[in-house]
């Protein structure tokens, strides 16, 4: 599914370094976005679908935060998603400001860089798009403007990155599940995906904690009313997304396969399931900061039970779910 326009497209991005500045890797996005046709016109979730989780309403939760599926060439499609939530992304951070550590900002570049390059080793690399591949000029001056920091705005823009990455990481998990399969001695490569995956769900995290960038007072005056009734229906919450249920599921997949492998990709798969609890925990600690510690979720709004407490349960149900059994010594 890899075609010339996409080539291109990851040509202007990938030599994009840590050290360059925002504004550069703004330009180099908006470059790279400009190689690539839009998306195809906006797909429907399917009566299977919505039956199958009903209380879930996958199209309220892609509604609110202005996600929109669609279909098309799938690599082109996952390609423009990418530099389309990067771009958002950086723009809102040059024009709103950003309170993100040094290191939380690198590990949000470092995601969407690892996804350019693990695209680009996958698809074009020792392929004849490689060859014919051409970066687009960049532009030197990518204006953003100063915006007042809008609360409700930065938490849709920063589950529009999560989702994004969430993605990314069903893309590199689900080559791992192939790669095992077709050669289970594929040791290098395997170890490569499980690396991207890694770095991946570590940026999932910093996407959580870009997200809740605001004070606490924001959250209460402006965000959580917005996902309560009469605004949106009861118990709305994060734990809709079908793209995660969907990795969990890959996940539970790719488990046996890594269950007895060489010490490598053992290695690799510890490093990914920690990486997993540490993006729970930038999730529980956002919750907590906007008073999840002493109150309930949305989604449990009778409950006594603290919002934290729910996600410290799915956080350990979740990596025990994924983590392998191992045989008695």
């Amino acid at each position: 599914m890899m075609n010339q326009r996409t080539a291109d497209a990851l040509r202007t991005v990938i030599d994009i370094a840590p050290q360059d500045s925002d504004r550069r890797a703004l330009a180099a996005v908006d470059a790279a976005l400009a190689c690539l046709t839009s998306p195809a016109a906006a797909t429907k979730y399917t009566d299977a679908e919505r039956k199958a989780l009903p209380e879930d309403l996958y199209e309220e939760h892609d509604l609110f935060f202005g996600a929109i599926r669609v279909t098309g060439n799938s690599v082109e499609t996952f390609t423009y998603t990418m530099l389309e939530a990067l771009r958002s992304q950086l723009n809102d951070a040059l024009s709103a400001g950003i309170s993100l550590s040094s290191g939380e900002r690198a590990q949000l570049r470092e995601a969407f860089w690892t996804t350019f390059h693990m695209l680009w080793r996958l698809g074009v690399a020792g392929t004849p798009f490689e060859y014919a591949a051409r970066a687009h000029t960049q532009g030197t001056d990518v204006g953003t403007g100063d915006v007042k920091s809008d609360p409700l705005i930065r938490w849709r823009l920063g589950h529009q990155v999560f989702f994004a990455l969430i993605q990314a990481l069903i893309v590199s998990v689900g080559c791992l599940e192939e790669c095992l399969k077709d050669d289970p001695d594929a040791i290098d490569s395997a170890c490569g995906l499980l690396e991207d995956a890694t770095v991946l769900m570590i940026g999932s995290g910093a996407s959580l904690r870009y997200a809740g960038d605001f004070t606490r007072t924001h959250y209460t005056d402006s965000v959580r009313p917005a996902m309560m009734p009469p605004r949106i229906n009861a118990k709305f919450s994060g734990l809709q997304l079908r793209d995660h249920r969907i990795l969990l599921k890959l996940l539970h997949r790719v488990k046996p396969l890594v269950a007895s492998p060489a010490p490598a990709v053992d290695k690799s798969y510890r490093l990914l399931l920690d990486a997993m609890s540490t993006a729970y925990d930038a999730h529980i600690s956002v919750c907590s900061r906007f008073g999840g510690d002493r109150e309930p979720s949305l989604r449990t709004p009778d409950s006594k039970v603290p919002a934290v407490e729910i996600l410290q349960r799915f956080r350990d149900r979740r990596l025990g779910a994924a983590t392998p059994d191992r045989p008695a010594e």
